[in-house]
């Protein structure tokens, strides 16, 4: 019985949050194109806002980071410019404001906004002026204007709805709101001044049982709503001159239809099941608005939203309890669906929105660089757009004994650990020439070996192999300075040489040389602490010295230079910890393992044997199938991976060089250039940054 009450407690939590999720209110998204360009999720159980970049012919996502919310932001929506986003939070009584960044898709927050109690769902009127949030608690809309320049909010006259609205969606004309009622069993209609945003002229329609969801088709035509209450689909004509719906026949669903879309040719729509974990797939009629059900797909654990993107093209699903998205094709002639990867997400994913643009979303390289290790040195290149090639530019000093290096998201700022001096070095990269500025240095643990940015660029973490510890450090945003937040231990003698953030910002791993092991810790995404996953730490090869995530956050691999071999885990999305899937061979000694973009592709840097293994990795699983290792200079220790996925580096710490290779995009093989480029002395780390366009 108390199982049964908590579980109706977390769906009644879950089905205010699947508001707005349909195409009436554009599905957050721009219609000014068909290139999807960047993605965003509301994370229910976390406060925070996941962010993607969509590529626009697979639709895969791709993490770029996240922002904090409110308290259990439920909704989250753009305006249809781009230029703005919103999240409604529920626990907090606010609206998150924040100001899109058009290249890269990142969020920077402005000045939140009170809202009525628990508000549910934010959407904005199709002209980008007005933004609307409905108010599970209190029975009310807000009403807001939306600044142009600034996208700040200005609060208008909020009016009164049915009980408990969950959902909120403005006609494509913006001349009529809809609100979803699931306290009694209504849908709300409203008339929307075009000039003021005013609501007026409140009526009612029945829905079925308990709506939880509204949308209008983008035609205008048709309105439907997800009953979760009664497993049933409300269809509606929509009479485009007076916004009044007439009922026509519902359609059935599966078990406690969650949200409705409809994709942007108003030809199929789309219903997330939240208890039969699985995404309804329909025709709809073009007379009538009739649904006619096609084959569902499953959807991951309790979905709680679906979202069509601005191409038609492909299909997400925020799965609550997967912590994941998962994303599929669209049949272009049936509306059916198709399995096309998944992408971990914040913890309780509950809603999504896009953006979109006049071209598609390309990665770029830009510069790269070495730590060199005998010259206590950091080598700087250009990198060549067109062939990978790198130019060298001007070195300079690093701490003594520099041993790993990395560059936080932005690519403004890099960090170096200096084992030797046990100090961790701060640079500002110049964003034309990507020469580097030395900031002060910070301390660190006894040798340093490692350090790693966690995807939102405000935490860095760095692996002290003699003191069996990480640092953990806070990043000034604008100089990039370091300050120390905790530092925790690894366990002793457990000897921590590599570290690595899982690309949601949540987990963190540590390769303990000494035990053959990974430590696992969850992140803080406020403070940026660290607190152990608990249990018994996964199990690695002998000698593990290089961790590192895959691009959609479920795997990890670890290279294990004294058993010769890559381990593959799992993540669990829950708690962070590690589950084994298998060990793999590589060559001699390998010392650095890495992904591809992709997702596709991994890549273990050999350095007893002087090669580079290559593998192609399982989707489903993670699991590593080995393809044609690629000869490289002697003792390769590091590997990078360029952004645009085409280029591929090794640092050779006994030959002084870097070996460069051309990626094949079809099958991951390295294809090496004729000649190598000069390091500085015993090159141990490599890292490669570059931009979005």
């Amino acid at each position: 019985m108390i199982r049964d009450v908590m579980k109706t407690a977390v769906l009644i939590l879950v089905l205010l949050a699947s508001a707005s999720c349909g195409s009436g209110e554009n599905s957050g998204t721009s219609t000014t194109s068909t290139y999807p360009r960047f993605a965003y999720a509301a994370n229910y159980n976390d406060g925070t806002v996941s962010i993607y970049s969509v590529n626009a012919s697979t639709g895969q996502l791709r993490h770029s980071g996240y922002v904090a919310a409110g308290t259990n932001p439920r909704s989250v929506t753009v305006t249809p410019s781009g230029k703005f986003a919103y999240a409604a939070n529920y626990g907090s009584n606010n609206i998150s404001v924040y100001t899109v960044t058009q290249a890269t898709g990142a969020l920077t927050a402005g000045t939140a906004v009170a809202t009525g109690t628990a508000p549910s769902s934010v959407t904005v009127d199709p002209t980008g002026k007005f933004a609307y949030a409905v108010n599970s608690g209190d029975k009310t809309i807000s009403v807001y204007t939306i600044n142009q320049t600034t996208g700040a909010l200005t609060a208008g006259t909020a009016v009164a709805t049915g009980t408990t609205p969950s959902s909120v969606t403005i006609a494509p004309s913006g001349g009529f709101a809809y609100v979803a009622n699931s306290g009694d069993n209504t849908i709300s209609v409203y008339t929307v001044n075009q000039s003021t945003g005013a609501l007026s002229g409140k009526t009612d329609i029945a829905a079925g049982t308990t709506p939880v969801s509204v949308t209008i088709a983008p035609s205008g035509k048709f309105a439907y709503a997800a009953n979760s209450g009664s497993n049933t689909i409300s269809v509606y004509t929509v009479n485009q001159t007076t916004g009044v719906l007439t009922k026509g026949t519902a359609a059935l669903t599966e078990v406690t239809p969650m949200a409705v879309t409809v994709d942007s040719a108003s030809r199929f729509a789309y219903v997330a099941n939240y208890d039969s974990n699985t995404i309804s797939v329909y025709t709809i009629n073009q007379s009538t608005g009739a649904l006619t059900e096609g084959t569902s797909v499953a959807a991951g654990t309790n979905p709680a939203s679906v979202m069509v993107d601005p191409s038609g093209k492909f299909a997400y699903a925020t799965s609550f309890n997967s912590y994941a998205i998962p994303v599929y094709a669209i049949d272009q002639t049936t509306g059916a669906l198709s399995a096309a990867g998944t992408v971990s997400a914040g913890s309780g994913p509950v809603h999504m929105a896009m953006t979109s643009g006049t071209s598609a979303v390309t990665y770029v390289p830009k510069f790269a660089y070495a730590a060199n290790y005998a010259s206590d040195s950091i080598s700087v290149y250009g990198i060549s757009q067109s062939s990978g090639a790198l130019t060298a530019g001007t070195a300079v000093a690093a701490g003594t004994g520099p041993y790993g290096i990395a560059v936080d998201p932005s690519g403004k700022h890099a960090y170096v650990a200096n084992r030797s001096s046990d100090n961790v070095s701060v640079y500002t990269i110049d964003q034309t020439t990507g020469a580097l500025t030395a900031g002060t240095a910070v301390a660190a643990g006894s040798e340093p070996r490692s350090v790693a940015v966690e995807p939102s660029g405000r935490f860095a973490y760095v692996a002290n192999y003699g003191s069996s510890t990480i640092s953990a450090y806070a990043i000034d945003q604008t100089s990039g300075a370091l300050t120390a937040v905790t530092t925790v231990t690894t366990g002793t003698g457990t000897n921590p040489v590599s570290v690595a953030v899982d690309p949601s910002g949540r987990f963190l791993y540590a390769a303990n040389y000494t035990t053959f092991t990974i430590a696992a810790f969850v992140i803080d995404q406020t403070s940026g602490a660290l607190t152990s996953v608990g249990g018994t730490a996964a199990a690695a090869g002998t000698n593990p010295v290089s961790v590192s995530t895959d691009p959609t956050g479920r795997f990890v691999y670890v290279a294990n230079s004294g058993s010769n071999t890559i381990s593959v885990f799992s993540i669990t999305q829950s708690t962070g910890a590690l589950v084994k899937v298998t060990d793999v061979a590589a060559g001699t000694s390998p010392y650095a393992v890495s992904v591809d973009p992709t997702g596709k592709y991994a890549y273990a840097a050999n350095s007893g044997s002087g090669t580079v293994s290559v593998y192609t990795i399982g989707q489903s699983t993670g699991t590593l199938t080995a393809g044609t290792a690629a000869t490289s200079g002697k003792q390769p220790r590091s590997l990078a991976i360029d952004p645009s996925g085409k280029y591929a580096y090794a640092a050779n710490y006994y030959d002084n060089s870097i070996s460069l290779y051309t990626v094949s995009q079809t099958t991951g093989a390295l294809t090496a250039a004729a000649a190598t480029v000069a390091t500085a002395s015993a090159p141990l780390s490599l890292v490669v940054c570059g931009t979005l366009e």
